[in-house]
């Protein structure tokens, strides 16, 4: 289904006129797209409800979640084939036991233990799927992606905001652990997440949730990034072409690039552009 694959929330017009606003900048067709999906993206971050960031966030760190836990139990599995023919097998005999006892090491296991667990995990990692999805929400509004389109300039307490949430998660995961284990193992479990478990885990996390999130974010808000980003890239480049004109003369440039100039003279009229008001950037 087109919502699944590629659901079309942008204009394709507005696409279209920006990318050619690019390239009348100078930028060659490859990186005119990559820097305009780029900033669509930002754009669409910023611009998000607050419940749609969380939505989507939440969603990618349970996919997340799932992912690591798929690849945990591939990982066990294909230990087990490798190195089960390794485990000491029982004398001529056979192994002792004692009635009643066959099933004692299993006999205890309920479905909650591999349930709750998972569940756990996935609430954990979505709870900081949708805290980091704020935090990009306001990293790039701060940046200032919704008045620019080339002088983005991200503020540097999103890091510590990043920080904040991990410290948050780390909280979470050893209360969890409290919760499910035993005296003896919660000692050596906090001082295995505190060293590893969460640093290790934070720096998949960011491997892999921007993608993640980026993928999500469209199927999950509707609104039009495109619209949104056009107006704003037209601009800088129409002034970054009248800049240039008055610098090396109207008539030269306007022979020498015609299609380039008509097109700014467009663009600063359709957005009521006068030349005494306008500011570059």
């Amino acid at each position: 289904m087109s919502w699944f694959t590629s659901p079309q929330r942008d204009s394709r017009e507005d696409i279209r006129a920006a990318r050619q606003a690019l390239a009348f900048a100078g930028y060659p067709l490859s990186q005119a797209t990559t820097e305009y999906d780029k900033y669509l993206y930002r754009v669409r971050a910023a611009l998000a409800s607050h419940r749609h960031t969380l939505r989507a966030g939440f969603l990618a760190g349970v996919a997340l979640a799932v992912a690591l836990m798929l690849t945990a139990g591939v990982l066990s599995f294909l230990l087990v084939v490798i190195f089960g023919s390794g485990v000491p097998s029982p004398g001529p005999a056979g192994p002792t036991v004692v009635p009643g006892t066959e099933d004692a090491g299993t006999s205890d296991r309920s479905p909650l233990d591999l349930v709750l667990p998972a569940a756990t995990s996935m609430v954990i990692l979505g709870v900081a799927g949708a805290a980091t999805a704020l935090v990009t929400r306001g990293r790039w509004r701060g940046a200032g992606v919704l008045v620019t389109f080339s002088d983005v300039a991200p503020r540097q307490t999103y890091l510590l905001q990043t920080v904040a949430v991990w410290v948050g998660i780390g909280a979470l995961m050893v209360l969890a652990v409290r919760w499910r284990g035993d005296e003896e193992m919660v000692t050596g479990a906090i001082v295995m997440l505190a060293f590893a478990g969460i640093p290790l885990l934070a720096f998949f996390f960011y491997a892999v949730f921007p993608s993640l999130y980026r993928w999500l974010l469209p199927r999950v808000s509707p609104l039009d990034a495109a619209a949104f980003a056009r107006p704003i890239i037209e601009l800088e480049v129409a002034l970054q072409i009248d800049s240039e004109r008055e610098t090396h003369g109207r008539g030269t440039f306007h022979r020498a690039f015609y299609d380039r100039s008509a097109w700014a003279d467009e663009v600063l009229a359709r957005l009521d552009v006068s030349r005494s008001g306008r500011r570059r950037g």
